[in-house]
């Protein structure tokens, strides 16, 4: 399957497969899970989380994508194209969702920030906090 990428103020109500939906204002893309369980998978894009490219073979997504959630699919979008990745152990899920969470708050305790960027901050951190512990079941 070819994805292509759509630049959008608001996620529509219902997602089309093959199409990568990317809010710049909000620093957000959401995908329909490409091995079709119809899952919608949200990723934060940012320079701590995920980041995507543009060129005329299509749009490159990285890092991987996990669905560890739902169907347990592994995949990198390069130009557009699925590449299946191996799938991950729930104990090397674990681990890699430490080592972001390690990653961002290194970044967010290194640099002086004024106020209210600490309270964004602080709400962002919160917000995957939450998010892990939902994902943990």
């Amino acid at each position: 399957m070819k994805l292509s990428l759509l630049e959008v103020d608001r996620f529509p109500d219902t997602f089309m497969p093959g199409k990568i939906y990317w809010s710049k204002e909000f620093e957000i893309s959401a995908h329909l899970c490409v091995c079709g369980c119809g899952d919608v998978i949200y990723l934060p894009i940012g320079p701590l989380d995920y980041s995507i490219k543009m060129d005329e073979a299509g749009p490159t997504l990285r890092p991987s994508v996990g669905n560890w959630n739902i169907c347990d699919a592994h995949y990198f979008i390069t130009n557009g194209e699925v590449e299946w990745a191996a799938k991950w152990t729930p104990k090397m899920v674990a681990a890699g969702r430490a080592h972001e969470d390690a990653r961002r708050e290194a970044y967010y305790d290194s640099a002086p920030r004024s106020n209210v960027k600490r309270l964004i901050n602080r709400v962002r951190n919160l917000f995957h906090l939450l998010l892990s512990k939902w994902r943990k079941g």
